[in-house]
């Protein structure tokens, strides 16, 4: 097979007669008319054009001219039925037409090329924000996700997703719940938006984590005596399972279960303990069927292992335990014990009050009827010397006699006192 060689911007070798016909230009001296044809175009090959001689007509030398320029010349060692030229997709127009011919042939009509389409950039990912923005929620609560589109695009509609489950919406938000343990785990978007060549849509967005359970408080560690590490937990969850970590490893190095009214744990910083190492614990709880585990209490350094010479009373690190995350159940608990006992000594001070009043005024009713129980006594008490009149007659020479009449049967008075 010859070597082909292809030459740009070559002018002709002789000046050609022009004749427009048939929307082509054309040279009467030579009647075999070549026929030009696009046989590529795609993002990958470019623009393609290929010049085919008559049948039973070959050439060595095939021209491409665009309008009246010679655009590219292919060159063969020996004959060729046809020749493919190649053009530069990003300086083509779509109104640019082109013809060619073979040896001294004449042209071929114009073909106006489609050039190839743009390559489809697919548009930038949603942006997918969830509320709480930390994605815990407890069991029964609404979850809330936006998912947002680039400024750019007008999306006919979202999808949020969950593994295979999909939930469809022309509203960027999404409202799921309430939700259940089985409700959480990855969630991300996409959108879907039209475009001349039909409907696309959108990568998946980051994916976001959505933890359905209750987020325990982190614990708090602290140092005492002979190297002991104390973990301590929320109040709310007494009988959990602590942990101890060296910090950065994710095995624990030792692990107790408290008792079922407790909520700390002591963990003997043994041999296997090396001072100056960062310490942090943590507790789990079962709720459920799920194992629910806190977050990791704040680092502290050890400093004295049980049984070396630095671990002694005087230089135990005896700072007071790291303040940890505030548990909002033993407070609204302290706070409505104290509120129901100020309201029960409130009630027992009114009804002692109450009582102490009562027994009073009847104290007082009993003393004034004694008062007039004794006024009355002395009202019915009357002193009536009463003495009998007898008169005698002067005729008979007898004196007046007055004697006392206690003596009378029917008197209901006494003799009084001297009588």
């Amino acid at each position: 097979m010859g070597n082909a060689r292809a030459l740009t911007g070559m002018k002709q070798s002789r000046a050609p007669v022009w004749v427009q016909g048939a929307g082509g230009a054309l040279d009467p001296e030579n009647p075999g008319y070549p026929q030009l044809v696009q046989v590529s175009s795609d993002v990958s090959s470019g623009l393609v054009l290929r010049c085919l001689a008559p049948q039973g007509h070959s050439g060595r030398v095939f021209e491409l001219y665009h309008v009246r320029t010679l655009k590219l010349l292919v060159q063969f060692d020996t004959g060729r039925s046809y020749a493919d030229f190649q053009l530069n997709t990003s300086t083509s127009d779509s109104e640019d037409i082109y013809c060619c011919r073979y040896d001294h042939s004449g042209f071929s009509k114009y073909t106006r090329p489609t050039p190839p389409p743009s390559p489809n950039t697919p548009p930038a990912p949603p942006q997918l924000s969830v509320i709480p923005p930390d994605g815990y929620v407890r069991p029964g609560q609404v979850v809330e996700f936006r998912c947002q589109a680039p400024p750019t695009l007008a999306p006919v509609s979202f999808v949020l997703q969950k593994q295979q489950n999909m939930i469809h919406s022309q509203n960027p938000q999404f409202k799921v719940g309430p939700v259940g343990v089985a409700d959480g785990g990855m969630y991300s978007c996409f959108y879907i938006f039209n475009l001349s060549e039909g409907v696309q849509k959108s990568v998946p967005s980051a994916p976001v984590y959505v933890n359905v359970g209750v987020k325990l408080p982190a614990p708090q560690l602290s140092q005492r005596a002979e190297g002991a590490l104390v973990c301590i937990g929320s109040p709310s969850y007494p009988g959990a399972y602590f942990s101890l970590f060296q910090q950065g490893s994710s095995s624990p190095i030792a692990t107790q279960h408290a008792p079922k009214i407790e909520h700390t744990v002591q963990f003997t910083a043994s041999g296997q303990h090396s001072e100056g190492s960062m310490y942090q614990c943590q507790y789990s709880v079962l709720l459920g069927k799920n194992w629910i585990h806190s977050e990791l209490s704040s680092p502290i350094v050890l400093q004295c292992v049980t049984g070396s010479p630095s671990c002694s009373s005087s230089s135990t690190d005896n700072h007071p335990p790291h303040t940890g995350s505030m548990d909002l159940p033993l407070v609204c608990g302290s706070v409505s014990a104290a509120l129901l006992f100020l309201m029960v000594l409130i009630i027992l001070a009114f009804g002692i009050r109450k009582y102490a009043k009562t027994a009073a005024n009847k104290r007082r009713q009993r003393e004034q009827e004694q008062f007039w129980q004794q006024v009355h006594f002395r009202d019915h008490i009357v002193d009536l010397t009463l003495q009998r009149v007898s008169t005698g007659s002067k005729e008979e020479g007898l004196t007046s006699v007055l004697e006392p009449i206690y003596e009378s049967p029917v008197s209901t008075f006494t003799r009084p006192p001297g009588y």
